[in-house]
Order: structure tokens, then C-alpha cells, then sequence
């Protein structure tokens, strides 16, 4: 579904075909890299790169995604208004988005030995260069660098509902604002899961820069089982 387009964006059924044991070792090295992004939002505050948890509206005892914010509408004066809206379950969305590959990230990660050394994890000048951040600016003003990290999709999505996507970003985009320009990383476990999707491997976190552009219908606050 991913490699396509996020127009499902919704997690996968597990294969029981599929011995998924053999991605065990890939299953640790993530959450144990989301447990020390955890740690050090605890541990340093506003000092981490990453500095926002966001706890999972779908599932209460599972870790959160984590939020760096590059951009944040409560900052720009022209959107101050803005800063009151936050999304519905069922509000219809556009967002620009960029999907980073897992691997190269993870690859990226452990050649400037970031999983295991704290002050490199939080080093922002490092983890900036890392995801392409603070750059030469490409199409239509967003940051690219051609060095930067191999992203599987950069582009528009629109007419979707939070509702309707994986629970990493029904998180976040509920705590948005427009104008409001987040990278976030997803646990494996509120994304594609054990089974993966497409390109996506099993047990993969996600990292997206996610920026919520447009409310395009508010709907209502319902009840998200109805």
C-alpha cells in the first residue's frame, strides 16, 4: 500500500505464511531505538531533538510516536488563529508529506553511531543534516538535499480522513494545527506492524515530515467506533 500512494495507509493483516522470526533482530533494533528517543524526551525536555511524545489515542498502553517540530503555526503570526483548530476523527485532511525509507534511516542512524550515543541522537545540527532540514530549498519551497536521505514519496495528500490512515498519524494529525510542520517518527507497532506493507518492511518505525496544509472539512467529533 505504501510504495503506491497513502491511499490506504491503514495497517496489514499478518501472513501466517510468513516466518516473521527471521526479522526479529530488525524488530529490536527499532524499539529499542523508539524506548531511547522516549528516554531522552524524558530525561532532557526541550534540550532532545526530538522533544514531543505523543501518546496513542487507539492503543492507551503502547509507547507514542515522537514529534520534532520544524515549523509550528502558534509561532506565525498571519496563522494565529489557527492555533485554536486542531482536526476531527473524521475532519478531511491535506497534508504534505515526506516518507523516509526505514533502512536508510536506520543505515544513516548507525554511521554516525546515533543509536547509541545520546548526545549524537540529540546533536539538532547532525539530525538536521541527517533528514535534509534547514537545507536548499526544492519544489514549491520544501527542503531537499540530494544527499540527504532517500525518501520513498514527497508529495500532496489530500481528501482523506484521520480516520482512515495508520494510527501514527491519526496521533498526530489530531494534535496539528494548519500550518503546523512536524517530523515524526512512527513505532513500528502504530504503523504496518509485524506484517509491513509493500516496501515496508516488517517491524519498520516510519519517519515522515508531515505538514497539516489544509482542513478541507471539519466533520464533526464523533466517537470513533461509530
Amino acid at each position: 500500500m505504501l510504495a503506491v500512494g497513502l491511499t490506504g495507509l491503514t495497517a496489514c493483516k499478518d501472513d501466517d505464511s510468513v516466518d516473521y522470526t527471521q526479522y526479529y533482530d530488525w524488530r529490536d533494533q527499532n524499539s529499542q531505538l523508539t524506548v531511547n528517543l522516549l528516554s531522552d524526551i524524558r530525561e532532557l525536555g526541550n534540550a532532545a531533538y526530538f522533544t514531543d511524545s505523543i501518546p496513542s489515542i487507539s492503543e492507551p498502553y503502547a509507547y507514542c510516536t515522537v514529534a520534532h517540530i520544524i515549523e509550528s503555526a502558534n509561532e506565525d503570526s498571519l496563522r494565529s488563529v489557527h492555533r485554536w483548530f486542531t482536526p476531527f476523527y473524521n475532519s478531511t485532511l491535506k497534508v504534505h508529506y515526506t516518507l523516509y525509507n526505514p533502512d536508510t534511516v536506520m543505515a544513516r542512524f548507525e554511521e554516525y553511531d546515533v543509536l547509541d550515543d545520546q548526545s549524537k541522537r540529540n546533536d539538532a545540527e547532525l539530525m538536521n543534516k541527517i533528514f535534509g532540514i534547514g537545507y536548499a530549498k526544492g519544489m514549491d519551497g520544501y527542503e531537499v538535499k540530494a544527499d540527504t536521505l532517500e525518501s520513498y514519496q514527497v508529495k500532496f495528500y489530500e481528501g482523506f480522513t484521520c480516520s482512515s490512515v495508520i494510527r501514527g498519524w491519526q496521533d498526530c494529525l489530531q494534535r496539528m494545527h494548519i500550518g503546523d510542520n512536524w517530523l515524526i517518527m512512527v513505532p513500528w507497532y502504530l504503523a504496518y506492524g509485524q506484517s509491513g506493507s509493500g516496501n515496508i518492511g516488517p517491524y519498520s518505525n516510519l519517519y515522515f515530515r508531515l505538514k497539516l496544509v489544509d482542513i478541507t472539512y471539519w466533520g464533526g467529533n464523533v466517537d470513533e467506533n461509530d
